[in-house]
């Protein structure tokens, strides 16, 4: 059983507690002093209950003077009482357990005695020894049971959401509730499930149900009671669902009555797990047929009502006391506290929707059929994933040979509007009732057409896809005397009215997505339409409000002498030379057309789901042309198709934000509490791992650098040379070699020769001291959104950076014993405002990590102003203020026509038109600036303070914020979010003009020369003469721009926490950064619940452990 295993159960020190006692430890049932003593003195709590002038305190460590409690406390206050302090039960007790759910008058579900007497495809267990029934027998899980249970036990992400009820082995001696297994971690007095019945309805001393008490229990006292109960109550059984059949190919069936139990702590607190008991049916999902999908599904969508129901129910008047700001009313809320059924169901089928969405394959395969969450059930399919990654691998890869090349044009995708980018779905149902009434072969009209939702398929204006239509439907074959031809004439005339009707199209899903991604891979887009000029503006209109980027629109001359595909390859023909990657249409003629006039385009078909297409569902496209349905890409790599080969963490490898598809991560509060705390020990012994690896790998680095570089050479006399000349220019080649290695170096060696390397180094090498390195950086951790990192201090991508560093001058001192001496010049407050208590504090903590790492001797860390000021003079900060309040003006009064919240997009686009055109006096000034002011704003607009309401979750909000931050009018988010994307904007704008600003000022006052002898290392982009430096190889961030982790191979790398927690990535602890903030993320499958023998050990919090082997293995990477 676990961490249970070996633990002292303590019944005999369980007294006032025995089976029958009257005595019911929940709600409002009042609080003994003699009873509630004892629970906390065998529950190890650590606190005890006095009474003092007529009061009762909670006394003890962490209460100062005692905790009141009231004159008459009940339950519910001492249980609220130690959640507040974060204490649980810290001795296992199985009888208290027992006693505490018999009192919530339910029993643990599977204990209630259920029958089963089929033998057929629903039963679920066989009779022999395990769970009693009615008629005095047992029997034990089935297999397929067992094998869901096991692989909650061995699946780290399932069993944070989903705990398994074990039968006893052999029929017990009294009835007690087994655990669920595997054992939450972070309760080591262990947990109680209790059944949907027991946790809506009321019982004694919980008159308002013990949903109510468990909402009211929340840590989370601040956040929002529909938001706590969504997480905690409607996503854990949904996650689970989906994981069993994501990650193990099994379906759970029964998630309902006896099947399912929700789990709580002794402190009737919510753990965020769901129960499966050996009464849910589990299935193989090979295995499952469509009449067992629609009834699992079904009994999971009842359960889901039922959840909902109960807490619409639950009186929340006083629930709600202290738990939103004054004057703040959540949406759906009502100011007495309850909300509307409208504002629990939008909660609840959000929740669904992202549980559903971007299923596996097989999943969605599973799911296809008809049940009552078919509308939420999402994937994306393989082929399209590849086609288009295939196509923004291609942008990518033309796009890094035009740095290289700039005379080349640059890359372009073409996409067609309607039936492809556009989907035109009210205007088809218009115009097909439009053409339902009575004509010749059906004097009564055509029923179909009047009705037609109801239709297998829609009809299109295509002529060719009309005629698949009308066979398919069947209505050629119920209306033969019927003129189709005719029909269609007039479906198109109704279908191709323009005006208001136009304003009804929607975009294909993931247009908008689609078209950023080709813009961010350093493409362009162009739609190409078969539209008319004069609907410009109706079509502009829908794509902007779908929030899809600026791209040119190139709309249908009025030429009727030339078919619809010669007139599009002329519309191509008269763009500037482009070089066309792929051509997205519905029509095979289009697509040949403008493949033929560009050769080496992709020609992609696009059909879209539920209309009616060229070609039938067994042919291919008439010119052999990949079909996809619409423009979404998957978020995340794609897992394997056998069970065993679920996917399993990896990072995102992402450069920036923008390409990542925030919205589409999925989030994982239940990760904060399965969170690894590790020893100061276990903590110094990955820091030792790391800098014993780093050094093995300096010393093999110089022995290859000594070797290549004094074997076979000339003795100085054969030369000619002075020997102490030789040998510095030997050494400056061996400076070189380790300078530019893979696990140093960033960019090309041909920025960086051995010539520049003899300018910076050979001052230093004939007085024999340490050569001076200058590094900027180290600003802060941009923990700002929450979406980058989850707290404004050092981890663990700062400490290997550190180390790196550590193996740079290991390495040196080999071949030039002086070393190294490292300027890191901290910017934390040089380009834009914050506290000096934050910037302190980060520079605290990485001076902390270099006595870690061995380099506090040879390292200096300094503000860059403060190294300014001492090398330049005490005038310094005069002169700097008046020449950036000068650039500032300068940029201000530029821009002061631009407006960010006005269309922000298409604002960028026209502030980089300008700076082409600016004039004037400071033209060539400004024109520098502005050229780089939307790349700036872009990657900057993620690093700025999010305004968030106090009730939500920050990760959550930003998640929302950040979802499509340049759509200001988006209607499908609330006037909160608007506000909140408008005022970061607002923000990234006026930082970036101050960036700029602070620029142009160090380039006046020449902070690049501030050390006149120096090797600088940029991170940044190298250019001819400077050394670019890379701390983590292959991670394409910086450390101060994400989160630390460990990746699969153990090697530190850094990225952003969002995409962490989407991956299965978990929290990790230590001492040396404390507790406020992960000092690291590991992926889940590298962590282990502690042993008894390690919880009694008294010395960790927390019930998780990392994995020693995976631990030992910690390193930096090589390239």
């Amino acid at each position: 059983m676990g961490k249970y295993e070996n633990s002292s159960v303590r019944s005999s020190r369980y007294n006032g507690f025995r089976s029958g006692s009257p005595v019911v430890p929940a709600g409002t049932n009042p609080l003994g002093l003699d009873v509630g003593n004892a629970l906390l003195r065998n529950g190890d709590y650590g606190l005890r209950l006095i009474r003092h002038s007529g009061r009762v305190f909670l006394s003890g460590d962490g209460t100062g003077t005692g905790i009141p409690l009231g004159s008459e406390p009940t339950w519910s206050d001492l249980y609220r009482m130690l959640i507040r302090l974060r204490r649980t039960r810290r001795s296992y007790d199985q009888g208290w357990l027992d006693h505490l759910a018999r009192s919530l008058q339910g029993r643990l579900p599977g204990t209630a005695a259920i029958e089963v007497t089929s033998t057929g495809v629903m039963d679920t267990g066989v009779v022999g020894t395990g769970t009693e029934t009615h008629g005095g027998t047992w029997r034990v899980p089935s297999d397929e049971w067992s094998r869901f249970a096991a692989a909650v036990e061995t699946d780290s992400l399932l069993r944070m959401h989903c705990a398994t009820r074990f039968a006893p082995a052999t029929p017990p001696e009294s009835r007690t509730h087994s655990p669920p297994a595997p054992p939450h971690p972070g309760y080591p007095g262990g947990t109680i499930a209790v059944g949907l019945p027991d946790l809506i309805n009321p019982v004694p001393g919980l008159a308002r149900g013990l949903l109510h008490q468990v909402l009211r229990n929340r840590f989370e006292h601040r956040e929002d009671e529909l938001a706590y109960f969504l997480e905690h109550f409607i996503r854990p059984p949904l996650r689970a669902f989906r994981l069993a059949l994501d990650n193990h190919h099994i379906g759970l069936l029964a998630l309902h009555g006896h099947g399912i139990g929700f789990e709580l702590s002794p402190e009737l607190q919510a753990t965020g797990r769901i129960v499966v008991t050996e009464h849910a049916r589990v299935r193989q999902a090979g295995r499952l047929g469509a009449a067992e999908v629609r009834e699992g599904v079904r009994a999971l969508a009842d359960t889901l009502d039922t959840l909902s129901a109960g807490f619409r129910s639950s009186p929340d008047g006083s629930l709600s006391a202290g738990s939103t700001p004054a004057g703040s009313t959540p949406a759906g809320r009502t100011p007495g506290g309850d909300y509307s059924e409208a504002a629990v169901r939008a909660g609840v089928n959000r929740v669904i929707a992202e549980e559903l969405r971007h299923l596996e394959a097989h999943t969605a395969d599973v799911l296809s059929g008809e049940h009552p969450l078919q509308c939420f059930v999402h994937t994306v399919p393989t082929e399209q994933d590849e086609i288009l990654k295939r196509v923004l691998h291609t942008v990518q890869e033309r796009t890094r040979l035009r740095r290289w090349e700039p005379q080349r044009p640059k890359p372009t995708v073409v996409i067609d509007l309607d039936l492809c980018g556009i989907v035109p779905l009210q205007r088809t149902l218009d115009a097909a009732r439009a053409v339902s009434g009575p004509r010749a072969g059906a004097p009564n009209g055509i029923e179909e057409l009047a009705q037609p939702t109801s239709l297998s398929v829609l009809p299109a204006y295509v002529r060719s896809a009309w005629c698949n239509f009308v066979e398919i439907s069947g209505l050629a074959a119920k209306y033969p005397a019927v003129n189709w031809r005719r029909v269609h004439t007039e479906f198109f005339r109704a279908f191709a009215q323009p005006g208001e009707q136009l304003r009804t199209d929607t975009v294909n899903a993931g247009l908008a997505r689609f078209v950023w991604d080709v813009h961010d891979a350093g493409g362009r887009v162009v739609f190409c339409t078969g539209r008319r000029g004069h609907v410009r503006g109706y079509t502009r209109e829908v794509l902007d409000t779908a929030g899809v980027p600026d791209a040119e629109l190139l709309c249908m001359p009025d030429d009727h002498s030339r078919s619809s595909s010669e007139l599009k390859a002329q519309l191509l023909r008269t763009l500037d030379d482009i070089d066309l990657v792929a051509v997205f249409d519905d029509r095979p003629a289009h697509r040949l057309a403008m493949t033929e006039e560009f050769s080496g385009a992709l020609a992609v078909a696009v059909e879209i789901p539920g209309m009616a297409t060229a070609r039938r569902s067994d042919q291919s496209a008439a010119d052999a042309a990949p079909v996809i349905a619409t423009f979404e890409t998957s978020p995340r790599p794609r897992a394997g198709t056998a069970a065993s080969e679920h996917r399993t963490a990896t990072l995102s490898h992402a450069h920036s934000l923008e390409e990542v598809q925030v919205p589409a991560l999925r989030s994982n509060r239940s990760a904060q509490r399965w969170a690894v705390h590790l020893t100061a020990d276990e903590s110094l012994a990955i820091v030792d791992a790391l800098v014993a690896d780093t050094d093995r790998s300096a010393e093999r680095a110089a022995r290859r650098a000594r070797t290549k570089f004094t074997s076979g050479s000339e003795s100085p006399a054969e030369s000619g040379i002075p020997a102490d000349v030789e040998e510095r220019d030997r050494t400056v080649r061996q400076l070189h070699h380790l300078f530019t290695r893979k696990q140093f170096l960033k960019g090309s060696r041909s920025n960086y020769r051995v010539t520049d390397m003899h300018r910076d180094a050979a001052p230093f090498l004939e007085r024999g001291s340490p050569i001076e390195v200058v590094l900027l950086g180290f600003p802060i951790k941009q923990s700002l959104s929450r979406l980058k990192a989850f707290g404004p201090l050092p981890d663990l991508a700062e400490l290997g950076a550190l180390v790196r560093l550590r193996e740079l001058q290991s390495a040196v001192r080999w071949v030039y014993p002086p070393g190294l001496h490292f300027n890191i010049l901290t910017d934390g407050r040089h380009f834009r405002p914050r506290p000096a208590s934050a910037t302190g504090a980060y520079c605290g903590k990485l001076r902390q990590y270099l006595e870690l790492a061995g380099m506090d001797g040879c390292t200096s860390i300094t503000e860059i102003d403060a190294v300014a000021g001492q090398r330049r003079g005490a005038g310094l900060e005069r002169e700097r203020t008046a020449l950036f309040m000068r650039h500032r003006h300068l940029l201000n009064t530029a821009l002061r026509h631009f407006d960010i919240t006005d269309k922000p997009l298409r604002t960028l686009d026209a502030v980089t038109e300008f700076a082409c055109a600016v004039s004037g006096p400071n033209a060539a000034l400004l024109a520098r600036s502005l050229g780089m002011f939307r790349e700036i704003l872009m990657s900057m607009v993620y690093s700025v303070p999010v305004p968030a309401p106090g009730t939500v979750d920050r990760l959550a909000w930003s998640r929302l914020v950040y979802a499509d931050i340049y759509n200001l009018t988006d209607g499908g988010v609330s006037l909160e979010v608007r506000q909140a994307r408008t005022a970061v904007l607002r923000r990234a704008w006026h930082n970036v003009i101050r960036y700029l600003a602070t620029l142009r000022t160090d380039e006046a006052l020449g902070y690049d020369d501030l050390f006149p002898d120096r090797v600088r290392l940029t991170v940044n982009a190298a250019a001819p003469g400077k050394c670019g430096f890379t701390y983590l190889g292959g991670s394409g961030l910086l450390p101060w721009q994400g989160t630390g982790t460990l990746d699969q191979r153990g090697h530190v790398a850094v990225d952003f926490a969002v995409s962490l927690i989407d991956q299965g990535f978990v929290p990790v602890y230590s001492p040396l950064l404390g507790r406020r903030q992960p000092w690291m993320m590991v992926p889940a499958q590298y962590t282990r619940l502690c042993s008894s023998a390690e919880q009694i050990g008294g010395d960790r919090i927390g019930g998780m452990r990392l994995d020693e082997e995976f631990a030992a293995r910690a390193r930096l990477r090589r390239k």
